[in-house]
C-alpha cells in the first residue's frame, strides 16, 4: 500500500496530520504540547531535536529568512547547537 504524501502541520500544541492512499483519507491531530515542552521534557529523540530547533529559532526570530546571511548563521546555530547535544557526530 502506498500513501500519498502530504505535509504535517503544526498548529499550537496540536500535529495536524493526514495520510492518504489509492481507497481511503485518514485525517487527525496528535497532541504533544511540543510548542512548550522543554527539552527535559521531551520524551523521544525526535521531540528533543524538535525542542533544540525551536529554540534556536526562537532566538532567532528577528532574522529574516530571505536574507541569505541570516537564513544560513541560523542554520549554522542548529546545527552547532544540535552537534552540541550529541545529534550529530563531529
Amino acid at each position: 500500500m502506498s500513501f500519498k504524501e502530504h505535509k504535517d502541520i503544526r498548529k499550537g500544541k496540536s500535529l495536524l496530520w493526514k495520510m492518504e492512499t489509492k481507497h481511503s483519507i485518514v485525517q487527525g491531530h496528535t497532541i504533544d504540547n511540543l510548542d512548550t515542552k522543554t527539552y527535559e521534557e521531551a520524551e523521544s529523540r525526535y521531540e528533543k531535536m524538535f525542542v533544540v530547533i525551536r529554540d534556536v529559532l526562537s532566538d532567532n526570530e528577528s532574522s529574516c529568512m530571505d536574507n541569505e546571511y541570516e537564513r544560513l548563521n541560523c542554520t549554522q546555530q542548529i546545527a552547532d547547537t544540535l552537534r552540541a547535544k550529541g545529534f550529530l557526530s563531529v
